[in-house]
């Protein structure tokens, strides 16, 4: 086992999933208290459309696809917000818009072969310069969530009593939305476009299946999410099974065990 660890390629992946793994359920808590989960999946099939768009076009995919998230996350955030449609017609808008034009662009792009690993992520597609845009990208999430915690969680208990309290909503939520797609696009390559949000959510529906406080449910998702990544890592590498889906295998293991000692307890 310990030659695994003389493989650059495997610690850049043990680097980018320290990075993702304890921001992506942290994310994961406030989709899942604005029921806005599928936030989550409608961003990773645009990022499935931005990854197309750079097969096509042989230029960097992850800046392709942080700018393509952000923009879509801005663009529906800002549909819902105005009610010109509803939450879940512009999330489905965008996530079916973005599975069709990416068919598209990777047929005219003639590279079939790279379609597993956009899906489903993969050990060998992140580069040393994209570890460099993940740390960058890291920091910014990290920073959003130290300074605006407190208003996400009164947002997301009542946004009525958030704004009595001086909360500026349609900037946090449009920041919100906004680094939820920075997120999920620096957490695309390793877990893929199908299986990013579970990362996000599957943690923290996890935790609450055991815990009865916010900061328990927050401090045990990020335990479950690292642990399984770290374990993810060695199983795709052994195994041969992509790396997101054997992170996401191995949370869905989790959370069958903690809903079986719910019901036990």
């Amino acid at each position: 086992m310990i030659e695994i660890f003389d493989l650059n390629l495997i610690k850049r992946a043990f680097i980018v999933v320290s990075l993702i793994a304890p921001l992506a359920p942290l994310f994961g808590v406030f989709l899942i208290l604005r029921r806005y989960a599928f936030f989550a999946d409608t961003l990773a099939h645009v990022g499935f459309l931005a990854l197309a768009i750079s097969l096509f076009l042989d230029i960097n995919s992850l800046l392709v696809l942080i700018l393509l998230s952000m923009a879509v996350s801005v663009s529906a955030e800002h549909l819902r917000s105005k009610g010109k449609l509803p939450a879940e017609g512009s999330l489905s808008f965008f996530l079916y818009a973005g599975v069709a034009l990416s068919v598209l662009f990777i047929t005219f792009a003639g590279k079939t072969g790279s379609v597993m690993s956009i899906l489903f992520g993969s050990l060998s597609t992140v580069t040393r310069e994209d570890v460099y845009l993940i740390l960058v990208g890291s920091l910014i999430c990290m920073a959003f969530l130290l300074k605006y915690h407190k208003q996400m969680l009164n947002l997301c208990i009542d946004e009525e009593l958030a704004h009595a309290g001086g909360v500026r909503l349609p900037i946090l939520k449009l920041t919100f939305a906004v680094t939820v797609a920075l997120c999920i696009s620096i957490s695309m390559k390793t877990m893929g476009a199908l299986l990013i949000g579970a990362l996000m959510i599957i943690p923290p529906l996890s935790a609450m299946q055991l815990t009865k406080s916010l900061r328990s449910t927050v401090v045990l998702s990020i335990v479950y999410s690292v642990c399984s990544s770290y374990m993810g890592i060695f199983l795709s590498y052994y195994s041969g099974i992509p790396l997101g889906a054997s992170i996401s295998l191995i949370l869905i293991g989790i959370f069958i065990l903690s809903f079986l000692v719910k019901l036990f307890r």
